[in-house]
């Protein structure tokens, strides 16, 4: 299979999106878009054929993967039917809104042998690559401090316009299930699971049943004690940013570029991993999300290791409903 042939499932803006990147990449074509709205899905498909059905879809000999960028509490049962019918997986995040469901999705894939793959692009940022491979190699060890912020801005429109975003039933949580979650999962990516987690949340605003602030602590066994806040009321937004501290070195993270380094040895900063150049018609905005579809796609074939696994993915649900288990228990005292 030299060709990863996919099928796009709910054509919003991520849909689109996904569409949009499948077409410019050469490992992999777009087969077919499905969504309940026809003139979204004709919108999306640009020319590609529109398909009624997800069981159309699933019934395609042409489609080796389906894409789901669907609202969260749909990646599940949409992932699980795939995957019984011999289809790889690829959903946005996250994964589920759930830990018991999330595992069902995974052992569903296993057991009808097809890879699933969630995206989390921002792994793929040149600065945060080179950190974790920092991390990895020691040459930034004996680490005892990090934070983690997300500080973005939301109009109430933004969450009256959906029907599930800001509802736990469609997403599970806020701000940290949703925008926050790609921190968290660079933060579990570079320091492993957190033994500890503690946590507490606030609702500001009434259009919203979840959170939009958040603040956590996370203590990760090698010692490394980290901060974690998010919030979507902060105007008019900032960019996200990981601080890493110890007593040889300290650097700092910015939307996935190195912001800062300082080595007690000198060392000039670590280089990024080498990525295929992107294709030049691609908005720079999609260029992380191509290098992880080739990932995908390469993984699939057997050719690289898929770069963020599935159980990764299940992780940050895991530690965010702990973050909420944290802040239940708080208030019960």
């Amino acid at each position: 299979m030299s060709v990863l042939r996919l099928a796009v499932i709910g054509c919003g803006l991520m849909g689109q999106r996904h569409a949009d990147i499948i077409r410019a990449t050469a490992e992999l074509s777009l087969t077919c878009v499905c969504d309940t709205d026809r003139e979204r899905a004709i919108k999306a498909a640009k020319g590609a054929p529109v398909v009624e059905s997800f069981d159309e879809v699933l019934e395609r000999k042409d489609v080796d993967a389906v894409v789901l960028a669907l609202p969260s509490y749909l990646h599940v049962p949409f992932g699980i039917q795939a995957a019984q019918s011999g289809k790889h997986v690829i959903t946005e995040k996250p994964l589920s809104i759930d830990v018991p469901s999330g595992e069902q999705l995974l052992q569903t894939c296993k057991q009808n042998n097809v890879m699933c793959a969630v995206i989390s692009q921002n792994r793929f940022a040149d600065g945060n690559a080179a950190v974790w491979h920092a991390l990895r190699s020691g040459e930034l060890d004996s680490i005892v401090l990090a934070r983690g912020s997300v500080k973005w801005f939301r109009h109430d429109e933004y969450y009256t316009q959906s029907d599930w975003r800001g509802r736990k039933e469609g997403e599970g949580g806020g701000v940290l299930m949703n925008q926050a979650t790609h921190t968290l999962d660079l933060l579990l990516w570079f320091f492993g699971s957190p033994d500890l987690v503690v946590g507490l949340t606030h609702t500001s605003r009434q259009v919203l049943e979840t959170e939009d602030v958040a603040v956590a602590m996370l203590r990760f066994p090698q010692g490394i004690l980290a901060t974690f806040e998010a919030t979507t009321s902060a105007y008019p937004g900032f960019e996200e940013r990981i601080e890493i501290h110890g007593p040889k070195a300290s650097c700092i993270l910015e939307k996935g570029k190195l912001a800062y380094w300082k080595h007690c040895g000198e060392n000039s900063a670590p280089a990024p991993p080498a990525y295929d150049p992107p294709t030049p018609e691609l908005d720079t905005r999609f260029w992380l999300f191509q290098r992880q579809y080739r990932n995908i796609a390469r993984a699939i074939r057997g050719e690289e290791e898929l770069v963020v696994k599935p159980e990764e993915a299940l992780e940050v649900v895991r530690v965010t409903q702990q973050i909420y288990e944290s802040q239940r228990l708080l208030l019960a005292r």
